[in-house]
């Protein structure tokens, strides 16, 4: 009995106790939570949700090209050294040139001038057809417009040295006058040479000129009683003159 009583005594605080924790809560019972997951887990988790969104395309403005247009103007002719009114040209092409009414190609034709031909320029330039033209004068009462010709075929040229000479200068060269020549008047010493308005004889006189008188030849020749004939002209005289006779040079050429 003493035992039980024991017992009791000892187990009844202990009762109570139990009792006391269960009526206050004190008793609970505890879930352990489920694991968070790793950080590692969560960043690999992000880049999977991630979308790459693919760069935005570059929009490159596009400019109109400027078109630079280039206008070719005809090429103006250049007129041909030494030549101008008032001066005197040379035609060089070899079977001459034709004097025009007006500076054209389909023109008029006024006269034919021989190669060799010296003339006076009046006017020009002036340019048509592909051709500068230039009006002269022929010596012989024609005034017409000739073509100068190409770069490569030059028909009508400046005369180099046309400027009267001086009497007695030049050499005096031994063979038969041409057209275009610098002439000398070699008559016998007392004699002058007669120069006519015309081609002959029969011309009438326009002067007297002393041996040494010098001349520019502008026409001709011209085979008229027995006689071969040149137009000359000088300083102040312009007529046609007799080359000479057999044995006897009237008209000598200067080089």
């Amino acid at each position: 009995m003493l035992h039980q009583r024991i017992r009791w005594q000892i187990l009844l605080p202990l009762g109570m106790l139990l009792f006391s924790t269960l009526a206050c809560g004190g008793f609970q019972i505890r879930v352990t939570p489920a694991a968070s997951p790793s950080p590692q887990v969560n960043r690999e988790a992000a880049a999977a949700a991630t979308v790459t969104r693919p760069p935005a395309a570059t929009i490159t403005p596009t400019v109109a090209a400027t078109r630079t247009v280039t206008a070719t103007l005809a090429p103006t002719p250049t007129p041909a050294a030494g030549m101008a009114p008032g001066k005197t040209a040379r035609v060089t092409a070899s079977g001459g040139i034709n004097m025009r009414d007006k500076p054209s190609t389909s023109a008029k034709a006024v006269s034919r001038l021989a190669a060799n031909a010296i003339v006076t320029i009046k006017d020009g330039p002036k340019e048509a057809d592909g051709y500068t033209w230039w009006q002269v004068d022929d010596g012989s009462g024609n005034i017409g417009w000739a073509a100068t010709g190409t770069k490569d075929d030059p028909w009508l040229s400046a005369e180099k040295g046309s400027a009267p000479a001086a009497t007695g200068s030049g050499k005096l060269v031994n063979r038969p006058v041409r057209l275009g020549d610098r002439v000398q008047v070699t008559t016998q010493e007392g004699k002058m040479l007669t120069v006519r308005d015309g081609a002959g004889t029969g011309g009438a006189m326009v002067a007297r000129s002393l041996p040494g008188t010098q001349f520019t030849v502008r026409g001709g020749p011209v085979r008229q009683d027995n006689y071969l004939w040149w137009q000359l002209e000088g300083e102040q005289i312009k007529g046609w003159a007799a080359e000479g006779e057999e044995g006897d040079r009237w008209l000598t050429p200067i080089e």
